[in-house]
């Protein structure tokens, strides 16, 4: 006699398997949604958590420049969709910078905020980055609207490149403690350079300031070493060196190509944060170049936006290690 069950068996296990398959399909389709999300929609007034944090990242190596140095790397998706849809209202730009800056795991104690008496919308957003020693390093953006910016991120890029940057340079143990700080612009900008050494605090090693990137290839000012005090004019000088090296490092021909230029006041550049403040405080800005002026329509350009974002993490690197003290031994 010839048993039936063989026949039905598989019969029964297909049906069952295809049944089993329906929700895991459903699953797979709603991950692809939720990693592939849809850049052509207007972004929330918060940006949403950034694939890299706050700890992916530990999954790849990092980047990694000729001379050894380490930076953690964003994906264009990631970066497009923190830039996507500035907010244009200055709480709200405050609210999603404080979010980017948490999304990249700047909590509790390491982001605060100081309160000035000339910048009266609201106090200045500092995240801490800690090193192996007490020496600091500084890196400023404004947070304040451009108007001149308008349908290219509105400036906002400048402010939110500075959690990206805490998020590449935790690739690898820092000598200083990095302070990454928004500022409102003015007359606040003094005040801020003033208040790093309240209280008797020393002076930084090093004041780093971006504005406008996104816009072409690098270019820097910073203070004549002359300009500063006699102890501090060598870490004046390396700051420029070290400008120069790594831009060169990123293939730029400066024979060619104009890197560093000197610009005049206006509505875009504040050389202000170069030029004034205190004597023992290094200083350099760093921006796009071409320089843009005022009255033209600016095209914002991811790309060189990415290549800036390389640099300032390499650059900034690169200064900890040539600026900063060796760590004290265990």
């Amino acid at each position: 006699m010839v048993s039936m069950v063989p026949k039905a068996r598989p019969l029964f296990h297909r049906a069952f398997v295809a049944v089993l398959l329906i929700p895991l399909f459903a699953c797979v389709l709603a991950q692809a949604q939720t990693e592939t999300p849809d850049l052509t929609q207007t972004a929330p007034a918060q940006s949403t958590l950034p694939e890299e944090a706050p700890g992916s990242s530990a999954a790849r190596p990092p980047a990694r420049a000729p001379n050894g140095l380490a930076v953690w790397d964003l994906r264009d998706r990631t970066m497009t969709a923190m830039l996507a849809a500035p907010p244009r209202k200055e709480e709200e730009r405050y609210a999603r910078l404080r979010h980017d800056f948490a999304a990249f795991g700047c909590t509790g104690d390491h982001l605060s905020e100081l309160d000035l008496p000339k910048d009266k919308n609201h106090p200045i957003l500092l995240c801490t980055l800690p090193g192996m020693t007490a020496s600091k390093i500084v890196v400023t953006a404004r947070l304040t609207r451009n108007e001149l910016f308008d349908g290219a991120t509105d400036g906002w890029a400048d402010a939110d490149l500075l959690p990206m940057l805490y998020h590449a340079l935790k690739a690898q143990p820092r000598r200083s403690t990095f302070v990454f700080a928004e500022l409102g612009g003015g007359h606040a900008d003094m005040d801020f350079q003033n208040q790093l050494e309240a209280d008797g605090a020393p002076a930084p090693l090093a004041l780093v300031s971006i504005e406008v990137l996104g816009f072409g290839q690098q270019g820097f000012i910073n203070l004549p070493a002359a300009d500063l005090e006699p102890g501090v004019r060598s870490n004046s000088d390396a700051l420029q060196i070290e400008a120069w090296r790594l831009i060169r490092l990123q293939g730029v021909d400066t024979a060619r190509q104009t890197v560093s230029s000197q610009f005049s006041s206006g509505p875009v550049f504040h050389p202000s944060l170069v030029r004034d403040g205190p004597k023992d405080i290094p200083r350099i800005l760093l921006y796009s170049n071409p320089v843009v002026l005022p009255g033209r329509n600016p095209a914002f350009d991811l790309a060189a936006f990415h290549r800036n974002h390389d640099f300032l993490a390499f650059y900034l690197a690169d200064i900890d290690r040539k600026l900063s003290p060796a760590a004290p031994p265990d």
